[in-house]
C-alpha cells in the first residue's frame, strides 16, 4: 500500500514571569495515501486528537503544578511524545507512541501502540490479531520469558536482579504490535532495568505464532518465510 508518511510537530514554551517553566515537544505521524483516504484519515484523526490531548495537559494541569511546585520541581517541567511507525504495508500499519514527562528530578515513560487493518480501514483489537485465550497466551507468554530469560544472561541488558520475576507481573499481553519480523510485546521503562526512556520490547517471531495469529502481517511476497 503506498502511504505518504510525514510529521507534525506542537512545540511550545510556557512562561511564568521570566521563566520558561513548561515545554512541549510533540511529535506524531501523518499519513497520506490516494488508494486508501478513510484509513488515512481515521488514522490521522486519531493521532492528531492524541497530540492535541497532552499538549492541552501541558498547557493546563502542567502548567498549574510547576508554578504550585516551583521550589520542589527542578524546571521546566518537560513534555515529550514521539512516535515509530513499525510496519507499513499491504495488510496493516502498526504505529508506536512513546510519551515522557520529566521535571529534571525524575522521569515517568510510557508506550502505547495501535495496529491498523488496511482491509477493515480503521484501528485493530488484539482479538482480531491474536487468539486470545489462555492456553495461546501461555504459550506467547512462554515465548516471551524464554527471551527474557536469554536476555538477563547478557549485561549488555542491565537487568535488575529481580526483572525475571517482575515481568510477570508488569507485563501486558494486550501491549503488543506487528512489526516486520513478529509481534512485539512490551514493558514500560524502569522496569527491568534502570534505563528510563524506551520501552523493553520482546519481539515474537511469526512463525512461532502458528495458530495464535489469525493473520499475518508480512507482504504476499514474504510469506516464503513463514
Amino acid at each position: 500500500m503506498p502511504v505518504l508518511i510525514t510529521e507534525r510537530k506542537i512545540k511550545n514554551k510556557a512562561m511564568f514571569g521570566e521563566s520558561v517553566v513548561v515545554i512541549e515537544n510533540i511529535r506524531y505521524p501523518r499519513f497520506e495515501s490516494e488508494t486508501n483516504g478513510k484509513l488515512c484519515k481515521r488514522m490521522n484523526d486519531f493521532y492528531s486528537s492524541v497530540a492535541e490531548k497532552y499538549s492541552r495537559f501541558a498547557k493546563t494541569k502542567l502548567f498549574r503544578r510547576a508554578k504550585t511546585n516551583a521550589r520542589k520541581y527542578k524546571l521546566p517541567i518537560v513534555l515529550a511524545m514521539n512516535y515509530t511507525v513499525a510496519l507499513c504495508n499491504k495488510k496493516a500499519i502498526s504505529v508506536v507512541l512513546d510519551l515522557s514527562m520529566t521535571n529534571g528530578n525524575n522521569m515517568k515513560t510510557r508506550r502505547f501502540s495501535q495496529m491498523w487493518g488496511v482491509e477493515k480501514k480503521d484501528m485493530m483489537s488484539l482479538s482480531e490479531v491474536l487468539f486470545c485465550e489462555n492456553e495461546a497466551k501461555n504459550k506467547i507468554f512462554d515465548i516471551v520469558m524464554e527471551i527474557a530469560e536469554n536476555n538477563a544472561k547478557n549485561t549488555a541488558f542491565g537487568y535488575f536482579e529481580n526483572a525475571l520475576e517482575k515481568l510477570p507481573k508488569k507485563i501486558d499481553m494486550r501491549n503488543c504490535f506487528a512489526a516486520p519480523s513478529g509481534m512485539c510485546f512490551f514493558v514500560d521503562a524502569g522496569i527491568l532495568s534502570p534505563v528510563k526512556y524506551g520501552a523493553a520490547n520482546f519481539v515474537v517471531p511469526y512463525d512461532k505464532l502458528v495458530g495464535i495469529i489469525k493473520r499475518d502481517f508480512v507482504e504476499k511476497e514474504d510469506e516464503k518465510l513463514l
